[in-house]
């Protein structure tokens, strides 16, 4: 959309910041071009998956000169601007400013928000990095903290309301420390500071200024729009805990109930809707961010500290079934974040004990269940496929290589052939001049056959040596997958999202289901 009214000529500001949360929300729930997967960072290889590799950081690149590009630096004061001092902006620079501004953004989560200290407990790179799910990963990140130099008290306060030199020298002492922790893509390194210029600040996030009222990162907005959209505006979870009153239970059927939820859901659809145009809106939803992270942490800690995530043939499975969050994740993408919580914290524990990925590189995909008790069905996702190397997009680049070989292959070929048939013509001449007869002529002809024989093998041997792949391998085939699976067994399920890896099952069936699905090949 923002490329079509770039050729109109009509982009501005607010469209630019609406594509900028667009494409941030797409790496939130892990959605690439080979499905619902946990974004694999590979610092190490320097390449990263998913919306981390190739295709990301060239949609991230192109948003980055737009909003230079409309959004000029002064001159006068760039020097000495919060962001070019390591400083993430939290204020704008006055009361008329709506500009969108760089900003080297640390991996942690609502930070202008919340304290500091919740800001990296509730993140999902450090959830799974330092394991704080556990006593030792706390101590971990405490003697992080420890390192830099900043007292639990401190970091338990308000980020606005830290001391301004602890947070100027915030980003120095987290790059100092970070590999320490195998945190070296916490926050962008100092080599990509730089001039405000193409090219430069790669890795910086995006943040943007309503005056005096607020300043929100785009990572910011994508987490407070979807929170709205999976809870609602719910500061606590009282009025979760009974999304549907007893009364429509008892006097209705399950139709009645769904078309409750779908009511309900529309009107958060319109809230959240509204919150994009609406900045005071937006702040009021802040609260309800902080409570849905607040409910996947204490639930991903629960399923990994049980032990209640189990290894099936096909893929990992746990199911969300007691306790006070689980009206939380009734919502599919509520428990798709869930569910790339605890993959990605997976994904470490795998790489630190085998020192690689199964499934080329993308980790075993995982299926997480959340019991509906008053409805009594199970909403299950799956998600893997595309946490591994964008192989769509690398792929079509390959294609294209190998096509422009083959072009210049068949170029050389018949400019080859042309020369020998000059050649051919200069001996024929020479031959009818000598007064030769024409058998010559025929050997000739034999001769540049087989040259031209040769030629075509070796260029089919090239061919060859490609690597075979199926069509559509990598993809994330959950959907398919359920489709046989409800075919086989009969299972009563409801097949009704935007996502084809969300799927309804009924309590009793749950079992069959997921017995006959670990059967299947659920990543293509």
């Amino acid at each position: 959309m923002y490329s079509l009214a770039s050729e109109l000529g009509r982009e501005d500001n607010d469209l630019l910041w609406l594509t900028i949360v667009g494409v941030t929300s797409m790496e939130l729930y892990g959605r690439s071009s080979a499905g619902i997967a946990v974004p694999v960072r590979n610092s190490d290889r320097g390449q990263g998956n998913g919306w981390m590799g190739v295709r990301g950081a060239r949609i991230r690149q192109l948003l980055r000169d737009e909003v230079r590009r409309l959004n000029p630096p002064d001159v006068s004061s760039s020097r000495t601007s919060a962001e070019n001092s390591g400083i993430i902006p939290t204020t704008a620079r006055s009361p008329e400013d709506m500009s969108i501004r760089l900003s080297p953004e640390p991996k942690f989560l609502l930070i202008r928000h919340w304290s500091l200290y919740d800001s990296m407990l509730h993140s999902p790179y450090l959830f799974a990095r330092l394991k704080t799910w556990s006593e030792t990963g706390l101590k971990r990140l405490h003697k992080l903290l420890a390192k830099m130099g900043v007292s639990l008290v401190q970091c338990k306060q308000s980020y606005t309301h830290m001391d301004m030199m602890l947070k100027r020298e915030l980003r120095a002492k987290l790059l100092k420390y970070a590999s320490l922790y195998n945190l070296d893509d916490m926050v962008p390194a100092v080599d990509t500071d730089g001039r405000d210029r193409a090219g430069a600040k790669d890795g910086w996030g995006f943040v943007r200024s309503w005056g005096w009222r607020a300043t929100l990162s785009a990572q910011d907005v994508g987490v407070v729009i979807g929170a709205l959209l999976e809870v609602g505006k719910h500061a606590d979870g009282s009025e979760l805990a009974h999304p549907i009153k007893d009364s429509q239970i008892e006097d209705g059927n399950d139709e009645d109930s769904v078309n409750t939820q779908s009511q309900e859901w529309v009107s958060r659809f319109w809230e959240a809707y509204d919150a994009l145009e609406n900045i005071d809106d937006l702040k009021s939803g802040l609260p309800t961010a902080q409570f849905l992270h607040r409910a996947i942490y204490r639930t991903g800690t629960s399923l990994i500290n049980k032990k209640q995530i189990k290894h099936l043939r096909a893929f990992r499975m746990c199911v969300v079934k007691e306790g006070p969050d689980v009206p939380v994740f009734g919502h599919p993408a509520a428990l798709t974040k869930l569910a790339l919580w605890v993959g990605e914290a997976l994904v470490e524990q795998e790489k630190d004990a085998t020192g690689r990925l199964s499934h080329g590189g993308r980790g075993t995909p995982l299926v997480v269940a959340s019991l509906n008790d008053k409805r009594g069905v199970y909403l299950v996702v799956g998600t893997g496929g595309g946490g591994g190397p964008d192989s769509t997009f690398l792929d079509r680049e390959a294609a294209k290589k190998r096509q422009a070989a083959k072009d210049e292959r068949s170029k050389r070929k018949e400019e080859s052939r042309r020369n020998q048939e000059k050649i051919r013509e200069e001996k024929r001449a020479a031959r009818r001049a000598a007064g030769q007869d024409d058998e010559d002529d025929d050997e000739l002809d034999t001769e540049s056959e087989a040259s031209d024989g040769s030629d075509s093998d070796e260029a089919e041997d090239e061919d060859e040596d490609e690597p075979a792949k199926d069509r559509g391998y990598g993809l994330n085939r959950f959907g398919s997958a359920f489709q046989e699976v409800v075919a086989e067994t009969n299972a009563r399920v409801r097949i009704d999202s935007f996502e084809h890896c969300v799927v309804e099952v009924k309590k009793e069936d749950l079992g069959a289901f997921l017995e006959s699905l670990s059967m299947k090949a659920v990543v293509g």
